[in-house]
């Protein structure tokens, strides 16, 4: 359950997933989607050169692996990290020749 997310509505086709990863420096996290699969993956560079002794850490530095299965016609529509949250934005994009329509009725007399 690493690293805590959460799933955010921003509107009836828009959503995006939150997820705290405090401490990954640019590069070290890789976004991938293949099929309706949305993969997040975390790994930090282990720095062997600092001789740091740590009396309490945490901080978690550990890699990690997340996997989402998006629902059919959402997408990937961007990816941004601030502020130790990665926000990965989804959009649902239904064809309109999926989207329900209205039929009108004729009545006779």
């Amino acid at each position: 359950n690493y690293p805590p997310y959460n799933i955010v509505k921003h509107g009836d086709d828009n959503f995006a997933i939150e997820l705290a990863v405090a401490g990954f420096k640019d590069g070290e996290i890789s976004i991938q989607v293949e099929r309706n699969q949305l993969t997040v993956k975390g790994e930090q560079a282990v720095d062997l050169d600092t001789q740091v002794e740590y009396l309490h850490r945490g901080i978690s530095a550990r890699s990690f692996s997340r996997t989402w299965t998006l629902a059919d016609h959402v997408e990937v529509a961007g990816a941004k990290s601030e502020n130790g949250i990665l926000t990965i934005s989804l959009e649902r994009k239904v064809p309109e020749e999926q989207k329900p329509r209205s039929i009108a009725i004729s009545y006779t007399k």
